[in-house]
């Protein structure tokens, strides 16, 4: 295993503040803490963890071996009883940190292990004057001296000493002091928990249900930019470019497109309705910027006539590009851990995700419910968890529904497939098999 390498005199050198050594009564759980340094400067065993909040971290289930390498990945799959699923430990008990995702634009590290995953809030390092830090890589500091290492997906961050912390919105999430060492380990990481939610229909068909993406891809992509526009244009600064916001505007949804063209309070407020990022939820200091049709400002015209021209353009030639910016997807999402109390459980995290995209709960969950870990097509070592749910009771939504609300349906399985290559996985899986005979 060799260490990832970053110019050491990239980020100045900081001391971060010393974390007093405590000792773990013999009665505590099971597994060995990490390494963090002792004032006389030697490594020895104590909790790695500062809990802001008062309250030691949650136990977790222990990681399990697993290889990506397999040709079946469901030959993995099983329920939530087995034994690597009920032990349970301190966080502070992992030996090291397996790097699943780097999110560059925002600063964030999903790390964890095969059981689960938390954000890690890390440095950037820094980039010349005039390029985008948006696309710098993401550091943590390795030993007590200040020397920094870059993360990458399927490293392993060993030894890690961070603070918990938590957000507004009350979610944990950890900040990172110093490591012992960052090294190249790839190993799998949870990602994101989701139910595959399946009925056989009155006429016999087996269904699955399907939701569709909030925002398309070329959406999120810009977001931040175009919210980074609004609150200047709302506090009088007239210095901003359009270029870098419309030009994939030809792969924006249809309903995105018609929310863009109307420019008004409400259709922004549409727009970011689904923002998972503290900074890109509508504020009401915008609503100056549309009180005339068409808006006075030209950079808002301008992005105004930018989306009506691409409607046109679609309608003119009859294209949609609905299925491609929006796919359907199985319903999933990330941990969301609570700042205070229990850190959430995988099937806590698939039962929370799937009512607040379709509406729908999950009368089954429970640690022992089904599931089948598949493989994240954009990355060699994240994974998700879908639960396998079957309720031939479970209603059909009346229409499909826009705004900020949900929108799902049921697909047959031979449709489902093709439109998912997710559930194409799942539905080929023996536990989808056997429990729709």
């Amino acid at each position: 295993m060799t260490s990832t390498q970053s110019d050491p005199k990239a980020i100045p050198k900081t001391t971060p503040r010393a974390i007093p050594v405590q000792s773990r009564s013999s009665g505590s759980g099971g597994g060995s803490y990490g390494r963090s340094p002792s004032a006389s400067g030697s490594y020895g065993k104590s909790p790695r963890a500062r809990d802001g909040f008062g309250k030691s971290p949650r136990s977790f289930s222990s990681p399990r071996s697993c290889s990506f390498e397999e040709e079946n990945y469901f030959s993995r799959s099983h329920t939530s009883s087995s034994p690597s699923n009920t032990a349970r430990f301190h966080l502070a008990d992992l030996e090291c940190f397996h790097v699943g995702q780097v999110w560059h634009d925002t600063g964030i590290a999903l790390v964890g292990d095969g059981d689960f995953s938390i954000r890690l809030h890390c440095q950037r390092q820094p980039v010349p004057a005039g390029v985008s830090k948006e696309t710098a890589d993401l550091v943590v500091c390795v030993g007590s001296g200040g020397t920094y290492r870059s993360l990458e997906e399927g490293t392993c961050i060993i030894g890690l000493t961070y603070r918990r912390h938590g957000t507004k919105k009350g979610k944990a999430f950890l900040v990172p002091e110093f490591c012992t060492c960052i090294v190249k380990d790839p190993k799998p990481v949870l990602i994101s928990c989701g139910v595959a939610v399946l009925r056989k229909s009155a006429s016999g068909e087996n269904q699955l249900v399907l939701k569709r993406g909030s925002n398309s891809q070329a959406l999120v992509a810009v977001k931040a930019k175009l919210y980074s526009m609004l609150n200047g244009l709302a506090r009088g600064q007239m210095k901003h470019q359009v270029d870098d916001i419309i030009r994939g505007i030809n792969m924006w949804s249809n309903f995105e497109l018609d929310l863009l063209a109307d420019m008004s309070a409400t259709s922004m407020r549409c727009l970011f309705y689904n923002s998972s990022s503290k900074q890109q939820h509508y504020k009401e200091a915008w609503s100056s910027l549309f009180v005339s049709q068409p808006p006075s400002n030209a950079i808002l015209r301008q992005l105004q006539e930018a989306a009506e021209e691409e409607m046109s353009r679609r309608r003119s030639s009859g294209a949609t590009t609905e299925d491609q910016t929006r796919p359907w997807t199985l319903p999933k999402g990330n941990f969301c851990h609570p700042a205070q109390g229990d850190y959430e459980k995988p099937w806590e995290c698939a039962g929370r995700e799937l009512k607040a995209e379709t509406g729908l709960s999950w009368s089954d969950m429970r640690p022992e419910a089904v599931f089948v870990d598949v493989p994240r097509p954009d990355s060699a070592v994240s994974m998700e968890r879908f639960f396998v749910w079957r309720d031939d009771s479970l209603p059909t939504p009346e229409s499909g529904e826009s705004g900020g609300e949900k929108q799902w349906k049921w697909f047959s399985f031979e449709e489902a497939s093709r439109k998912s290559s997710t559930a194409k996985a799942i539905l080929g899986s023996v536990q989808c098999q056997d429990l729709m005979k």
